[in-house]
């Protein structure tokens, strides 16, 4: 990105308080993919800032870059959409801020990739919608899909065989994909699929999110997706996600 000033759409994926008046933000752009930057005084500004730049927001960025720092400052920002029932409710924000970590951690500083943007802003409409988990499997199958990391889903990623009709599939985070019972001894730890479970995942990858909106999974489906799906994100970027473990405690507990 060259020296200059920038008008942009983005979504933030995070914001976190810098010395006494600072805020860093890290946001997903439409066309300059994932920036990180700096709004000065935003903690102190009553009219630039104020309850523009909060996680799980849509807004339209003003920043400067200067070509001696890959930090840019942010220079305003207009609400587009504050996407107010996810924040009023704890379970819809926990699923939001999943998103917002999950691209957070899986894209590149500067890399644009065409799709995300409208794909994160799609999805946080559609948690604002009261969408449940499958709209979190299919949200992480469309990433992966865009990112280059899709895994294999139609027959055995390690003999390149076909599945028979009524096979019990298995799926290896380290193979990148569904193996079949003589190969999943060889695959390290794999955990049980169905091929519905496989089939659905594979044509989801593809839909656009209004189709995938109108999708109701069953019970099998987004059991076995969840654990598939997270551990082969766990084994591409090394480390588990905070925001996955907030959810699980908050599933457990009473509330």
């Amino acid at each position: 990105m060259k020296k200059g000033l920038y008008k942009d759409s983005a979504v933030i994926l995070n914001s976190l308080d810098y010395s006494e008046s600072d805020r860093i933000l890290t946001f997903y752009t439409l066309g300059r993919g994932k920036i990180t930057g700096i709004a000065k005084g935003a903690r102190r500004s009553r009219k630039r800032f104020v309850g523009n730049i909060e996680p799980a927001s849509l807004v339209d960025l003003v920043f400067f870059h200067n070509d001696r720092t890959e930090m840019v400052r942010v220079e305003d920002a207009r609400l587009v959409d504050a996407y107010p029932a996810l924040k009023s409710d704890i379970v819809r924000l926990s699923r939001a801020c999943y998103l917002l970590e999950l691209v957070a951690e899986m894209t590149k500083e500067g890399q644009r990739i065409p799709g995300v943007f409208n794909l994160l802003a799609g999805f946080l409409k559609l948690l604002e919608a009261g969408g449940d988990d499958s709209v979190l499997r299919f949200f992480e199958i469309r990433l992966l899909s865009m990112l280059g990391y899709l895994p294999h889903l139609d027959g055995c990623v390690v003999c390149r065989g076909p599945f028979a009709a009524d096979e019990r599939l298995y799926f290896s985070p380290e193979k990148g994909g569904t193996v079949c019972g003589k190969c999943a001894a060889t695959a390290g730890s794999v955990a049980g699929v169905s091929a519905g479970t496989a089939r659905l995942l594979s044509m989801a990858a593809r839909f656009d999110t209004g189709k995938l909106a109108r999708l109701k999974p069953g019970p099998e489906f987004l059991e076995e997706s969840e654990e598939i799906l997270y551990d082969f994100i766990k084994f591409q970027i090394g480390k588990e996600l905070k925001t996955k473990r907030f959810m699980t405690k908050l599933r457990n507990s009473s509330f």
